[in-house]
């Protein structure tokens, strides 16, 4: 859910499907996958959801994630193109009912380390770099592409926590967590927490010599929150006993499923991702013609000249709709970029002109 929320929250402008529906997550998830796809070329991959309901997260301390805000209505109403965009993609979903996303990557994580099979877990939460051993790495995605990207391995988590990965733990359970109200030890934040683990090892050696610490804040915090510190690390901690037996088979990557991917694209107004799949792609997924459609008068020109000589000859004060379909940019800070890959007018009802742009054409198209 994370990268959906990121996807959600992106600095981009509002982007809709014909009908209407906002599609900014759909679109910037397609993307992020479509570039990790190629960047990593996997052998296996899964995509991981968290299920509804509680989980025993909730049961062990009933304010876990209270203080989250509600998803936004817009965010929910795309959250089943996401799944449908990952079934079109024949990506593997994965979700255990009272466990959490995370859990389910970490039981699958140390099961296919077992197997001696390399492990890139693709997140930016540092709860995560528990989990990082010789097999298994987590991949941090940056704003500029595979360029940005952090390969976290053991090295790596010492370097960005001052622990390594099975102190992380201990680490999480002191400095607490803001995002999932994970209490933590109050008064002691990262810096302390890492300082004190490094020093004593464990949560469990910091609390038995609390006295001996020599920073009073730190020292109270230990004294009076045992009970506190020792429920969070078991909140911080990811499961890897999910009842869930690593499948390779139906983890296998697979080729998209090509129909099914163009109609969705086409249904959202992915205009750009649909003309990617192929000329044969877009003219199997467009809808059959209705009457009011087939008596319409709908042409795409070869070029941008023939396309500015229609606009030009165009009565001056008639109104026209415009409608950009902006490419997907090749970093994800760019959202879906700045290049116009296609543009469609429309002066009146039944009718309409469309061309697609080259990526010359497309830097100029505002002189359109």
């Amino acid at each position: 859910m994370a990268h959906i929320y990121r996807a959600f929250y992106a600095p981009m402008v509002r982007m809709s499907a014909p009908s209407g529906m906002p599609t900014k997550v759909p679109f910037l998830f397609a993307n992020i996958l479509r570039r990790l796809l190629k960047d990593y070329q996997p052998d296996y991959l899964g995509i991981v959801f968290d299920p509804p309901g509680a989980t025993f997260r909730d049961k062990l301390f009933e304010k876990y994630k209270a203080q989250r805000p509600p998803m936004p209505d817009e965010m929910r109403l795309q959250l089943p193109y996401v799944r449908k965009l990952c079934e079109a993609m024949r990506l593997p979903i994965l979700e255990v009912q009272g466990y959490e996303a995370d859990d389910v990557i970490g039981a699958m994580a140390t099961q296919a380390a077992r197997k001696k099979i390399d492990v890139l877990i693709v997140t930016n939460d540092k709860d995560m770099m528990q989990l990082v051993n010789h097999d298994v790495r987590v991949l941090r995605t940056g704003s500029g592409g595979a360029k940005a990207d952090v390969v976290v391995d053991a090295e790596k988590v010492k370097e960005i926590l001052g622990v390594p990965p099975e102190k992380v733990i201990d680490v999480m359970a002191l400095m607490g967590d803001t995002v999932d109200n994970i209490p933590g030890a109050k008064g002691i934040g990262e810096k302390g927490a890492t300082e004190l683990i490094q020093k004593y090892g464990s949560v469990e050696k910091a609390l038995d010599h609390a006295a001996e610490v020599s920073n009073k804040r730190y020292r109270e915090a230990l004294q009076q929150q045992r009970e506190q510190v020792m429920m969070s690390k078991q909140l911080a901690t990811i499961a890897t006993d999910v009842p869930l037996e690593l499948d390779l088979h139906a983890l296998e990557r697979r080729e998209s499923d090509i129909p099914a991917l163009a109609s969705l694209y086409r249904e959202l107004g992915f205009n750009s991702l649909l003309k990617e799949l192929g000329t044969e792609a877009v003219a199997s997924s467009a809808p059959v013609d209705s009457e009011a459609a087939a008596k319409g008068d709908y042409a795409q020109f070869a070029n941008a000249g023939e396309f500015r000589e229609y606009v030009a000859k165009l009565p001056a004060k008639q109104p026209l709709a415009v409608w950009l379909n902006l490419e997907a940019g090749e970093r994800e800070s760019e959202g879906f970029g700045t290049r116009i890959a296609a543009v469609e007018v429309s002066s009146k009802a039944g009718e309409g002109r469309s061309v697609w742009m080259d990526e010359t054409e497309g830097s100029r198209a505002a002189a359109l």
